[in-house]
């Protein structure tokens, strides 16, 4: 999977982690989160957002389902840009580090 440059200069790239019944978890590699990031399970056409061991099903429509597992990945890709690309911008307004807006630290 290819890497996307954010418009502030960092990667963001996505690891596919294969199961063994054809589902997959795309794991989220941000340059401004080394403390990891967000992950997507794939199975049966449906992708879900995982939170520690729960599933929450997409409830955007562009992200809802994929037909294969390439599909998957750019909906992943393309959702974890999107994200990104929101914290960028909220670092701005408020003047802070990007790295702030993923940190478990208070501001």
């Amino acid at each position: 999977m290819s890497t996307v440059t954010l418009s502030d200069g960092a990667g963001l790239r996505v690891r596919i982690e294969r199961g063994l019944t054809g589902d997959a978890v795309f794991h989220e590699r941000n340059a401004n989160n080394p403390s990891g990031g967000g992950r997507i399970y794939w199975r049966g056409e449906r992708l879900y957002l995982m939170f520690n061991d729960e599933l929450l099903a997409m409830q955007d429509p562009r992200f809802e389902f994929a037909v294969s597992e390439a599909d998957a990945a750019e909906k992943a890709l393309a959702f974890f840009v999107q994200c990104a690309e929101g914290c960028i911008a909220h670092a701005a307004e408020w003047g802070i580090p990007v790295e702030q807006c993923y940190s478990q630290t208070p501001l």
